[in-house]
């Protein structure tokens, strides 16, 4: 068989350049090992970098009480934006202790799920700046899907995290499994409430929508565990 003139065989390199490409290979092999150990680093900057930027551009949609007669209005806004900043708060600390306690090596999965989960939260200043505008039953529930998506996705995160750190231990992937699936179910319970309840009193439910970061946050004992 006649051999392509453009393949090269591994002996037709001298000795120098053989050495030269087993270089090459090792730093290759080594810069693979590490790829994980890196991603672990960007995601956790570029969450950081994108939670910063949403809660700059919500702040920003406030307008000045200019006149008296606007200044009620200026005060809800201001509730509205602090309601969304413990929400979005909360996502960061709930991605931190992930980050910090369970996943070291994220895989690709992790971090498509991760940015997903940005995705949609990204939205949430569009959302704000409806409530703000119009506070609306519609204006709150379509907060609260972004708010459902958004949790369910962490959850995801936290789930595949975590069931790669424990993946040689086949009692811990069962109990992983079911604090998903039991996570998921409450979350489902309580968002779906949530947003039922914007559709006929829209206040109270924006209202509720604080109550569940501020909670996380006065009681985080629980949250320090895998499951």
């Amino acid at each position: 068989m006649r051999r392509n003139k453009h393949q090269h065989n591994f002996n037709d390199f001298s000795d120098q350049e053989k050495e030269k490409l087993k270089t090459v290979r090792q730093e290759l092999t080594q810069a693979q090992k590490k790829e994980p150990e890196r991603l672990w680093e960007h995601l956790q900057a570029f969450n950081d970098g994108v939670m910063a930027i949403i809660i700059t551009i919500i702040v920003l949609e406030i307008q000045p009480a200019i006149h008296e007669v606007h200044y009620e209005q200026f005060i809800a806004n201001i509730i509205v934006f602090l309601i969304t900043f413990f929400v979005v708060a909360d996502f960061w600390y709930d991605l931190h202790l992930a980050f910090s306690y369970y996943i070291f090596k994220p895989t690709k999965t992790i971090a498509i799920l991760d940015f997903f989960f940005l995705a949609d939260l990204s939205l949430l200043p569009v959302m704000t700046k409806w409530i703000m505008a119009e506070s609306s039953t519609f204006a709150v529930a379509n907060f609260g899907t972004v708010f459902l998506i958004a949790k369910i996705l962490e959850y995801l995160i936290q789930y595949f995290g975590a069931k790669k750190t424990a993946k040689y231990s086949q009692i811990m992937n069962i109990i992983i499994s079911r604090s998903f699936i039991r996570k998921v179910a409450v979350t489902l319970f309580l968002n779906v409430i949530l947003i039922v309840l914007s559709l006929f009193i829209p206040r109270i439910a924006m209202i509720l929508y604080l109550v569940i970061p501020v909670t996380s946050f006065l009681f985080p004992v629980k949250r320090n565990k895998i499951v």
